[in-house]
């Protein structure tokens, strides 16, 4: 009987000290641990910044570089018009075509078909300009319509036009011959769809040329 006791205290002991043995482990590997993840996570967050970095770099050189395409393809249309003054087409395409909602590649191909990025162009119809709109469109933006023939005030005065008739028909070739044909004749069924067509392949052409040059 004594013989079982003190070997069930030698027991209890030994699980005692173990039981602690573990606990004190424990609490050291998570002494251990403190220090790492306090050092990981300044770590972690600088790795997060760059890489954010990175992807902020990487979309404003992609779009900068868009841009070049876009001033590159007006030029390679027509090779009169100057360097600057592609750019400077370019950022009001861009302009407008944002704060219409409209996709800058239309607005750039309708600006092709009519005038082939001519600013100083008049139709026998005396419309004006890059987007060749009349005096009505321009006064009813806020313009004297010889201000046509400033390529930004062309641009926002079309890129309008072609908002409204995308909100009056909800169909790319229909607005686009409405642009051009006029509502009526769209609404009466009196139209061809052949200058829309034609300025949403072109449209088209500009995007195969941005990536058969590399621009996106």
């Amino acid at each position: 009987m004594k013989k079982k006791l003190f070997l069930t205290g030698i027991l209890i002991s030994m699980m005692i000290f173990s039981a602690v043995a573990i606990y004190a482990g424990v609490d050291e590997a998570a002494a251990r641990k403190q220090p790492a993840a306090a050092n990981f996570m300044p770590e972690a967050f600088t790795e997060i910044q760059t890489a954010m970095a990175v992807s902020v770099s990487g979309v404003r050189k992609q779009d900068a570089n868009y841009l070049k395409g876009l001033s590159a393809y007006i030029r390679h249309v027509n090779r009169n018009v100057s360097q600057q003054e592609a750019d400077e087409m370019v950022k009001s395409f861009m302009k407008y075509a944002d704060r219409y909602d409209v996709d800058e590649k239309i607005v750039m191909a309708v600006a092709q078909t009519e005038s082939c990025y001519y600013a100083d162009v008049v139709s026998c119809a005396n419309y004006k300009g890059l987007m060749q709109t009349g005096d009505v469109l321009a006064e009813a933006c806020g313009y004297d319509p010889e201000r046509l023939f400033e390529p930004e005030i062309s641009i926002h005065v079309g890129a309008s036009y072609i908002r409204d008739k995308l909100d009056e028909f909800g169909d790319t070739r229909l607005a686009l011959t409405a642009y051009n044909q006029g509502s009526g004749s769209v609404h009466s069924g009196n139209y061809s769809t052949g200058y829309a067509d034609l300025t949403m392949e072109r449209a088209n052409d500009m995007e195969r040329f941005l990536k058969e040059k590399g621009y996106i």
